[in-house]
């Protein structure tokens, strides 16, 4: 199984079409993205594959790549669940179609970041930009402690000041500050744009070709990076106690759905501009019930190690080669471990939650 797993971007995108092609009944939509190419020279497109009956009433949605290089992993998940159709050892239930979305963020996926062409954190993109954007005053605290230090009498300094900051402000605030998201400065962490950008338009395109008209939408936007190392992690963004939390919680588990771990015994922060709020959004009235989930690599630190890495790739101009590349070694390991037994349990533990999701559908 772990020959699923690509070395690059337009390796994964062609295992992806390659398994699709072998299932019956399959549409394709590819969109393009304009006035970029790959690290190799290729073209950077989004591509959706719809399996099943065009007229089914449900549709079970998965999305990877998000996160770019997290989309290493989910891509594999992907492209085992399109084989294991191929195979009949799952089957779709009457009445019951799937969506798959590869590489929601292909330049990212391309280059092994996190964030798109223009720095945007595509999971805080989909908000409203005709109104105010969400204030997050506690994240500019930070910022000069989380980016732009170049030596490492710098990246000493920044963490005692981080650590002080900690001490002063908490651990949830500290939280908040990073993950709600922030739309100030540019070349910051968790960054969600000025305005909508090519991804979220694409989405847009994919949601009104293939789920218009659909009673219900089962959704999963695949992660890497929280949660216990090689274990699902559930964020569901329906709202507690609502039908559809519930619904997810008959599917997936209470447990699951209801865990308050992840943060380091902190609260969820408010995260704003969610793909998952988005996608919502382009269906209208449909039922619309899911999480993002994430399988958990190392611990919030080494996480938030990544993306500080993940930053520096692309903003500082002083890197050396050799440094260049510990840094993209650091952060693929933060969120796509090579480990066999973390790549193994990735695919086995999302087939089965894939499995559980179509499952309850088909009830």
């Amino acid at each position: 199984m772990l020959d699923y797993y690509s070395q690059s971007y337009d390796e994964a995108r062609s295992a992806f079409l390659a398994a699709a092609r072998n299932v019956a009944q399959t549409r394709v939509l590819s969109q393009e993205l304009p006035g970029y190419q790959g690290v190799m020279g290729e073209a950077l497109t989004q591509d959706a594959v719809y399996l099943g009956d065009p007229e089914a009433k449900q549709v079970l949605v998965m999305l990877c790549g998000t996160h770019g290089l997290e989309g290493y992993a989910s891509s594999a998940l992907l492209t085992a669940f399109l084989e294991a159709v191929h195979q009949r050892t799952i089957v779709l239930p009457t009445d019951v179609a799937v969506l798959l979305v590869h590489a929601v963020n292909p330049y990212g996926f391309s280059y092994m970041l996190r964030t798109n062409e223009r720095n945007v954190d595509l999971n805080r993109n989909f908000i409203d930009f005709s109104t105010a954007t969400p204030a997050n005053p506690l994240y500019a605290q930070i910022h000069p402690f989380l980016c732009g230090a170049t030596s490492a009498q710098q990246k000493q300094d920044n963490a005692q000041a981080l650590q002080q900051w900690i001490a002063e402000h908490g651990k949830n605030n500290f939280f908040r500050a990073l993950f709600d998201g922030q739309y100030d400065i540019e070349e910051g962490l968790i960054y969600g744009g000025k305005a909508r950008q090519w991804s979220n338009l694409a989405l847009e395109n994919v949601a009104h070709e293939f789920l218009q008209d659909k009673e219900k939408v089962v959704f999963i936007d695949w992660h890497t990076g929280l949660g216990e190392y090689g274990q699902a992690f559930y964020l569901c963004f329906n709202e507690p106690g609502s039908s559809e939390w519930q619904e997810c919680c008959e599917m997936w588990g209470q447990d699951n759905i209801e865990t308050k771990a992840g943060f380091d015994g902190s609260e969820r922060p408010k995260y704003s501009g969610l793909v998952f709020n988005g996608v919502r959004s382009f269906v209208g009235k449909t039922r619309f019930v899911g999480a993002v989930i994430e399988f958990g690599t190392t611990p919030p630190e080494y996480t938030i190690s990544g993306l500080q890495a993940d930053n520096r790739l692309r903003f500082d101009n002083t890197l050396s080669d050799p440094e260049r590349e510990q840094l993209k070694a650091d952060a693929f390991d933060a969120f796509c471990p090579l480990a066999p037994e973390w790549r193994l349990n990735v695919l086995k533990e999302g087939l089965r939650i894939s499995e559980r999701a179509l499952h309850s559908m088909s009830k």
